[in-house]
C-alpha cells in the first residue's frame, strides 16, 4: 500500500511540475528556432523575463513582454493575433505560464521554447 501511495505522489509531483498540459514534451527545439531566426521567418520572439534578465542576456531580435504584464501590453505589442510566437524565460515555468495567458487572449499560433539554458547560441547584451 505504502508503495502505491508513494508512486501517486511521485506522479502529482511530476504533473505540478511539468504542467498538465505536457509542455515538456511539447517545446520547441534549438533546432526550430535558430532554423527561423537564420531564415528570418516572420514571427515574435517574445522574452517573458524581468527588465534585469533580460539585459543581462537575451536572443537576439527578442522582444521582451514580461509574463505578468502580458494581459496589460500584448494587445499594443502584439497588434497582430495570427502572427507566430515563440516565448522564452529562464527555466521554462514563466514561458509555460505565458503561452497559456496569449492564448487566453485569443493569439492563435503560440509555442514554448522553455528556458533560454536551452539556447546554444551567443547572447545579445
Amino acid at each position: 500500500m505504502l508503495k502505491y501511495l508513494l508512486i501517486g505522489a511521485l506522479l502529482a509531483a511530476g504533473l505540478a511540475m511539468f504542467g498538465f498540459s505536457g509542455s515538456a514534451g511539447n517545446l520547441v527545439s534549438y533546432e526550430e528556432l535558430q532554423g527561423k531566426l537564420a531564415r528570418r521567418d516572420e514571427f515574435v520572439l517574445l522574452d517573458v523575463r524581468t527588465q534585469e534578465e533580460f539585459a543581462q542576456g537575451h536572443i537576439a531580435g527578442a522582444l521582451l513582454l514580461p509574463y505578468d504584464e502580458i494581459d496589460k501590453k500584448a494587445p499594443e505589442l502584439l497588434p497582430d493575433k495570427a502572427k507566430p510566437i515563440i516565448v522564452y524565460c529562464r527555466s521554462g515555468r514563466r514561458s509555460a505560464i505565458a503561452v497559456k495567458s496569449l492564448q487566453k487572449l485569443e493569439y492563435q499560433d503560440v509555442k514554448d521554447f522553455g528556458g533560454i539554458s536551452r539556447w546554444q547560441g551567443s547572447l545579445e547584451r
